[in-house]
């Protein structure tokens, strides 16, 4: 038998390994970083879908996919929280081993793909959310396995992998709707790809085109058939976010005179009112831009810059664009939910940022080629550096300490009467200490109402934010409420129990 030769596996298989560790590591921390708000709507769905199956499920949230996934796997015999963890450590895997592939099939040298491997290793935005229990990280996973399945059936033009791009946009489609955006256009980008006649790149574009339609039929067609009204579903939403996007450009009389005495004081309102339209769309745009630099991070953007100078941001038209169709398609969606909503999420723009990211290994590579002898091991110590501070900015924490929210979650549960009830500002110890069902509902700053609707003996326990400080100290909330523990200190209170008192 031929001896195993390391030095000839594929880099991925190295990575991908190297990924599964870190998870794995990362998972075994969780009091750093508490898991997201949005995990416990996903933990909570998953627990409808196991008692009450799959309507039940849909009824309770819309995207309920990736939380029935949670609840599947965690039939193997590991709790939902450990099913989400396990599914997440495999989409990151998946982004590694199809990150790699793709800039794969752009330049396929050892040292680009090494270095691709540690530069999606490293991402400091993808893997500050390797933690997470989101569905963006599915999202993710599926777009760039369907590009890498569409660059080999252009490459190709073997029909099984354009099954497999449309395949994988369609699962995406069940994580975030707006995989079908990319669905729907990177098929135009066949007809610009240079390696072959435009009569075949034409044929192949009718194929996968087809393909596509074919495909999106027969979902309407099931959709259809399980009495899900599509089109009722796009007249509801067009009508939800409809008076969001009226109202960002064109706000009512009343509501602009506020605004413009807000923004511009009482009297320049007078003058500059009538340009509120122009403020809140640089504004917005001031924010995408934010947003899209926090998603490349500083230190990638740096390596960008430094590739447009060096004239070293590109790659093959047939590479380049599919990338740019998804380039487009991201910021057109980023661009349409900031506008509609008023806000965005860093994670909406990773995508694009991995988009960039594709340039970054061959950039690094093009940096260490290009020295002198002399000069190369300097060089090759300053790409050390500069790889070791995004992997430290990726995984080491530099937040609070978490415990004390656990550890208040424990005290509940060793010290209250169960007859008792509980109100919290916080998911975690809603969940934990099983005595709040609806845990995911759970809002960050608590009412005045809701606390005095409290009975008497019910326990209170607060995450101290500035605004629960505030009600916290105004006398009709303060008389009714009597401290009894203070975490993770009475000197530092992040989180305090009260017992309600008198009525």
């Amino acid at each position: 038998m031929k001896p195993l030769n390391w030095r000839e596996l594929d880099v991925r298989i190295y990575a991908v390994c190297v990924s599964l560790f870190i998870s794995a590591i990362a998972f075994q921390f969780p009091y750093v970083n508490r898991p997201n708000d949005d995990a416990y709507t996903y933990i909570r769905t998953a627990e409808i879908f196991l008692s009450d199956g799959f309507a039940a499920a849909f009824q309770h949230y819309t995207w309920a996919s990736y939380a029935i996934l949670i609840a599947i796997v965690s039939k193997l015999g590991m709790g939902l929280f450990t099913a989400a963890y396990v599914i997440d450590s495999i989409w990151y895997a998946l982004i590694v081993f199809v990150f790699i592939s793709i800039v794969k099939e752009a330049q396929p040298s050892r040292l680009v793909l090494v270095l691709a491997a540690v530069v999606v290793l490293v991402h400091p935005q993808l893997n500050e959310y390797r933690r997470f229990i989101i569905r963006d990280s599915g999202f993710w996973a599926l777009s760039l396995l369907a590009l890498w399945q569409y660059l080999l059936y252009a490459r190709t033009g073997s029909v099984k992998f354009a099954v497999g791009f449309c395949s994988a946009l369609l699962i995406a489609t069940t994580l975030r709707p707006e995989a079908l955006f990319y669905l729907a256009a990177t098929p135009f980008a066949l007809l610009f790809d240079p390696r072959v006649e435009r009569d075949e790149s034409q044929r192949r574009f009718l194929i996968l085109a087809s393909l596509v339609a074919a495909i999106g039929l027969l979902v309407l067609i099931g959709l259809m058939m399980s009495w899900i009204n599509v089109f009722a579903l796009l007249i509801e939403f067009v009508s939800r976010y409809k008076p969001f996007l009226v109202n960002t450009f064109s706000p009512e009389p009343a509501e602009a005179a506020a605004m413009g005495n807000v923004l511009f004081g009482e009297y320049a309102a007078a003058y500059s009112q009538e340009y509120i339209a122009i403020f809140m769309a640089a504004g917005l745009l001031m924010i995408l831009l934010a947003n899209l630099y926090n998603s490349i991070s500083g230190p990638f953007l740096l390596i960008l810059i430094y590739g447009v100078i060096q004239k070293q941001m590109r790659m093959t038209r047939a590479v380049a664009m599919p990338l740019l169709v998804f380039l487009l398609v991201n910021g057109l969606v980023l661009l349409s939910f900031l506008i509609i909503t008023r806000y965005l999420s860093g994670r909406y723009a990773i995508l694009f940022s991995l988009m960039l990211a594709l340039f970054v290994p061959q950039i690094i590579a093009y940096y260490l080629q290009n020295k002198t002898e002399s000069k190369r091991r300097l060089a090759s110590i300053l790409v050390g550096i500069f790889l070791a501070y995004c992997a430290v900015d990726s995984y080491v924490s530099f937040g609070d300490y978490k415990a004390y929210v656990y550890d208040a979650a424990a005290w509940i549960q060793d010290n209250d009467d169960r007859s008792s009830n509980l109100l919290t500002n916080n998911n975690a110890i809603g969940y934990r200490s099983g005595k709040v069902t609806d845990y995911d509902k759970i809002t960050r700053n608590l009412t005045s109402e809701e606390i005095l609707q409290t009975e008497v003996g019910d326990l209170i326990a607060v995450e101290m934010t500035y605004a629960m400080t505030q009600l916290l100290t105004t006398p009709a909330i303060s008389a009714r409420l009597e401290p009894i523990v203070a975490f993770p200190n009475a000197e530092d209170q992040r989180v305090v129990i009260f017992r309600r008192t008198i009525r």
